[in-house]
C-alpha cells in the first residue's frame, strides 16, 4: 500500500512537471510565501546558526539578507528536486558541469576505490544523484530510512531511478567489506549532528566548537581508499548549468594521514565554500545542538 501510494505521488509529480510546467513556478511562489512569510519555517535556528558562524566576517544586515536569500534557495532546491523526479537523465545531466571531467574519470578508473566527501551546500540530492554518469563510474550512496514509509519509498525511488547505488547507512560497512575488492565512488554527507557522540572529532568550526562524524574517515584509513572533497557550486537561477562541480583531493593515501587530519581538511574546505557563498548551506538544521556535550565532559 505504502509503495502504490507512493508512486501515485510521484507519477502525479512527473505529469506536473512535464505537461504543466508553469504550475512548478506556482507552487514555488506559493512555498516560499508559506514558509517564508507564514509558517517562518525555523526563523530562529537560521538566524542563530547564521549571526553564530558568520558575525565576524558579515554585518547584520548581510546576515539578514542571507536569511532572506536562503529562503529563496530552499525554495529552488525543492523544486530542482521535483524535475529531478521526472526528468529523464539526460536532460538533468545536461544542467551540470564537471570540471577536468576526463581527468578525473581516469582518475577513479585507477584507484582500488575512493570515498567522495559531500555537504549539504548546493543541490547535494541532484549533484550525488547524477554523479556517477559525469564520471562515468559505478558510485554508491548511504542514507537513512525515513520513518514515514511513504516518503521512504518515494525518496528511495527519486534517489536510485538513475542508476545511483543506495543502502540503509547502518550498513555502510558490511557493504564496503562486501566490495572490497571491487572499484566504486563511495559517497558521505559529512556535516550532520552526530546521533552517537562516542569518538567523534572535535575541531572551531564556523566560530563554533563542533562535533564531526568521521566513519569515513575510518573506513578510508582501514580500506587505505583515496578521500575526494567535492564542491558543489551553484549558478545563477536562470542559467542553463545548474551546478559547476569541482572535485580536490584531500588524502591519496588515508593510511599515512594523522587521526582526524581528513576531517579536518574536509572541514576547512567546507568552510571556505560556505563563507565565499553563506546562502547556499542548509542552514535550517541544529548542528550545534549536542556541542555542549564536549563542555560538560561527556564525550572524548
Amino acid at each position: 500500500m505504502n509503495k502504490k501510494i507512493s508512486q501515485t505521488i510521484l507519477a502525479t509529480i512527473r505529469f506536473m512537471v512535464n505537461y504543466l510546467p508553469f504550475t512548478v513556478a506556482v507552487f514555488g511562489w506559493k512555498l516560499k510565501v508559506l514558509l517564508k512569510y507564514i509558517l517562518k519555517y525555523r526563523s530562529k535556528v537560521i538566524s542563530q546558526n547564521l549571526q553564530n558562524s558568520l558575525q565576524n566576517r558579515y554585518t547584520d544586515k548581510e546576515i539578514l539578507e542571507f536569511k532572506n536569500e536562503f529562503y529563496d534557495i530552499m525554495v529552488r532546491y525543492i523544486t530542482e528536486n521535483l524535475r529531478v523526479a521526472a526528468w529523464p537523465k539526460e536532460k538533468l545531466i545536461a544542467r551540470l558541469s564537471l570540471r577536468n571531467k576526463d581527468y578525473w574519470s581516469s582518475y577513479f578508473k585507477a584507484q582500488k576505490s575512493t570515498i567522495i566527501m559531500a555537504s549539504h551546500y548546493g543541490n547535494w540530492e541532484l549533484n550525488l544523484m547524477m554523479f556517477h554518469h559525469l564520471a562515468g563510474h559505478r558510485a554508491v550512496g548511504f542514507y537513512k530510512p525515513i520513518s514515514n514509509k511513504v516518503v521512504d519509498h518515494m525518496m528511495l525511488d527519486i534517489r536510485s531511478k538513475h542508476g545511483l547505488e543506495l543502502y540503509p547507512i547502518e550498513q555502510t560497512a558490511r557493504v564496503m567489506s562486501r566490495h572490497k575488492s571491487e572499484n566504486i565512488i563511495y559517497f558521505f554527507i559529512g556535516d550532520q549532528s552526530p546521533l552517537n557522540m562516542n569518538g567523534v572529532y572535535w575541531n572551531t568550526f564556523l566560530n563554533q566548537q563542533t562535533p564531526w562524524l568521521n566513519g569515513s574517515e575510518k573506513l578510508a584509513v582501514k580500506y587505505n581508499y583515496p578521500v575526494v572533497y567535492i564542491h558543489q557550486i551553484p549558478c545563477g537561477a536562470k542559467e542553463t548549468i545548474w551546478y559547476n562541480i569541482e572535485l580536490e583531493v584531500i588524502s591519496q593515501n588515508p593510511g599515512n594521514e594523522a587521526e582526524g587530519a581528513i576531517t579536518e581538511k574536509y572541514s576547512r574546505l567546507l568552510e571556505a565554500q560556505i563563507w565565499n557563498q553563506p546562502p547556499y548551506w542548509l542552514w535550517s538544521h541544529k548542528r550545534w545542538k549536542r556541542a555542549h556535550l564536549k563542555e560538560n565532559g561527556k564525550s572524548k
